[in-house]
Formats: structure tokens, C-alpha cells, sequence
């Protein structure tokens, strides 16, 4: 997947949350769930930018 593709999925999850927070309060599992998502959304991203510049990612160690 592409940087623009991954910062694009990360802004809409992003997006998700914040409506979800503000119309459900922020210690709803909706808002939790979607919170989990979007980690997992930029720790993916992080490790494909770790991985194309020849750094060690968490799974190395």
C-alpha cells in the first residue's frame, strides 16, 4: 500500500473517531473500538516507513 493510501485510511479513521467521540462520549466501545483501529492503523504505517528505510521494526527485535 501506498504512503498517500495509508495516510488516507489514517485521516478517515481519524475522522471516525472523533464524529463517534462526540456523539456517543468518548468511554464508549464504539469509540473505544474505533480508537483500536486507528493504532493499529498507524502502527502499520509506521512499520512500512520503518521497513522502506532499511530500519529494524519491533518485529526484528
Amino acid at each position: 500500500m501506498g504512503d498517500k493510501q495509508h495516510q488516507a485510511r489514517i485521516e478517515l479513521a481519524r475522522k471516525e473517531l472523533h464524529a463517534l467521540a462526540l456523539e456517543l462520549g468518548i468511554s464508549h466501545p464504539r469509540v473505544l473500538s474505533q480508537s483500536v483501529k486507528l493504532d493499529m492503523l498507524i502502527n502499520e504505517y509506521i512499520e512500512c516507513q520503518a521497513d522502506e528505510t532499511g530500519e529494524m521494526t519491533r518485529r526484528d527485535h
